[in-house]
């Protein structure tokens, strides 16, 4: 019996293919893809609409939480220098979790069918289409939901009433 090889149609969403290249992932999502325009994810629109993000989205959605997280710490009381501090800080840490995040996490070595799966969604896909503008970027909705807890135990822990 002479077991076959998996092969991933590019004309069909990728999302759920790529688990069931099982050992093959690794040599498979390092060959890129170089083209302008990305492949389908999902099946599904919503989710397709999901994954696409265009680059200035990002400042247009994170810069006014920015503010207004300074802007809550005026109203606390805060001073300049305290502001400053918090803000550099703020960028540092976010800066070694996203290196921490790539470095073991985004480029861990994956053979199941949800640990490729779950790799190509977060990064693999950055790997096989390099080029994919709508896809070069965190999405903010999958980041609000990460954040939202965050944000919710730090707004109604340190209010203080």
């Amino acid at each position: 019996m002479v077991a076959h090889k998996f092969t991933v149609d590019l004309n069909k969403p990728l999302v759920f293919q790529v688990g069931h290249l099982g050992e093959s992932y690794q040599e498979w999502v390092h060959q890129p893809i170089v083209s302008k325009e990305g492949p389908r994810f999902f099946e599904s629109d919503f989710w397709e609409f999901l994954t696409r993000t265009a680059w200035w989205a990002i400042p247009t959605i994170w810069l006014p939480v920015v503010c207004w997280c300074i802007s809550m710490s005026v109203r606390m009381g805060h001073t300049l220098s305290q502001i400053a501090l918090m803000v550099a800080f703020g960028i540092f840490v976010w800066t070694f979790v996203e290196y921490v995040l790539h470095r073991f996490l985004f480029h861990i070595e994956t053979k199941s069918y949800w640990g490729n799966t779950i790799h190509y969604l977060l990064h693999g896909c950055h790997h096989k289409h390099p080029m994919d503008g709508l896809r070069l970027v965190f999405p903010p909705a999958a980041a609000a939901i990460l954040c939202i807890p965050l944000l919710f135990s730090g707004v109604f822990t340190s209010s203080g009433t």
